[in-house]
């Protein structure tokens, strides 16, 4: 392929995690001659989108973000039913711990929502958790649980597939090891022109869903957003699998001025092991070269300290730990919206540890965003342009 061809598409998508598959599925099936470049390839272990395993949940303290998750379930239902593909395993979701806010909300607030929604939920008293879940020990009297059936496991592998799959049958382009550079647009209106080493695109239409390496995109476009990559520490643990082991969060106090935030999932298939990281880290990046992808000894510690108290039937050595980057706004909330000053690109950033229960919905508004401008769904909350955000 010659690299002073010019080739021609109506969108080109910048990064291959969940989203940006998405993306290119959604803009392929729209009838859009569609590209994705990705630096690495699917599902590497150098960015947000690898693994086992996710979190989908409908548990929010925010009424939009629990709509949007309903809305998000619909899709991924309509993925699973086309394709025959099984994407999420249904097992529900436990919140429990102290109403104190959180990275990841507040519990009360979530019981409320729910409440006000009409959504289904089961609430328990600390005297109750033990009751309802064996694998308990040693619950705190302040503490009171949210039980909501919809949690499921996202088979993070079985999505990756399977929105790659549909991309390609549609007719997009997935280009792996493929770093795209885009040159600089003077007018802020398009075509954009990217470099990359399978040629030279022209695209009518950008989505940049880059994760970690948001920033060193949008320096091609003279702008930098206020983000810090956090490396974050996941191990497996075996168990007992005979206990009734649930998809689980930790509301916990703060200690040594860190939230205790822990979760764990359901036994993997054929496995006694169950996933567990903590919901917070000691390693902080403004640039993703600077990641070690080391897991941290201490925060091992404190999970296998954590799990022992916790749970029965957990042997305290940490297996087959790894690191991942979460990608974190300064409010702890997504950036999804079209790119100041240049028609035509959308953006997804800040997303990491909170976007791929929404990987349908986001794909499916980063399209709208790029092509129209606008989306027919509510993110005014994720603006680009709210306080903070642009440095």
């Amino acid at each position: 392929m010659s690299s002073d061809v010019i080739q021609h598409v109506d969108l080109a998508v910048l990064g291959g995690g969940t989203i940006g598959l998405s993306a290119a599925y959604y803009g392929a099936a729209a009838g859009l001659k569609t590209a994705l470049f990705e630096q690495y390839d699917f599902g590497n272990d150098k960015a947000s989108s690898d693994g086992d395993s996710r979190m989908f949940r409908v548990m929010y303290s925010e009424e939009d973000m629990a709509q949007l998750a309903e809305a998000s379930l619909g899709q991924w239902q309509e993925i699973e039913h086309y394709t025959g593909d099984r994407l999420l395993d249904r097992k529900g979701l436990l919140f429990y711990g102290l109403p104190a806010s959180s990275v990841e909300g507040n519990l009360e607030q979530c019981a409320q929502v729910m409440s006000q929604m009409g959504i289904p939920y089961t609430r328990y008293s600390a005297e109750q958790l033990p009751r309802a879940y064996d694998v308990f020990k040693d619950i705190p009297k302040d503490y009171f649980g949210l039980s909501q059936p919809s949690g499921a496991t996202i088979l993070v592998k079985h999505s990756l597939h399977t929105f790659a799959r549909l991309a390609r049958e549609h007719g997009a382009h997935l280009l792996t090891h493929c770093k795209a550079t885009i040159r600089p647009c003077k007018s802020g209106k398009g075509p954009y022109l990217i470099d990359t080493p399978k040629g030279i695109f022209e695209a009518k239409h950008l989505v940049l869903a880059p994760g970690a390496w948001s920033n060193p995109v949008l320096s091609q476009f003279g702008m930098q957003l206020n983000l810090t990559i956090w490396q974050m520490t996941v191990a497996y643990y075996k168990v007992d699998p005979h206990l009734k082991w649930p998809m689980w969060y930790e509301f916990g106090p703060t200690k040594n001025n860190q939230q205790q935030l822990f979760y764990g999932f359901p036994l993997l298939d054929g496995s006694h092991k169950i996933k567990v990281s903590a919901d917070f880290t000691n390693n902080q990046y403004q640039d993703p070269s600077q990641c070690t992808y080391q897991p941290d000894p201490r925060i091992l510690d404190q999970m296998s300290s954590f799990m022992m108290h916790r749970f029965k039937g957990v042997e305290p050595t940490p297996h087959d730990a790894i690191c991942c980057l979460y990608t974190m706004s300064p409010d702890a909330q997504v950036v999804l919206d079209t790119l100041p000053g240049f028609e035509n690109v959308a953006v997804l950033t800040g997303e990491s540890g909170r976007a791929f229960k929404y990987t349908p919905v986001f794909g499916r508004i980063l399209v709208q965003l790029a092509t129209t401008g606008k989306s027919t769904y509510d993110i005014s909350e994720f603006s680009i342009k709210r306080k903070g955000i642009i440095r």
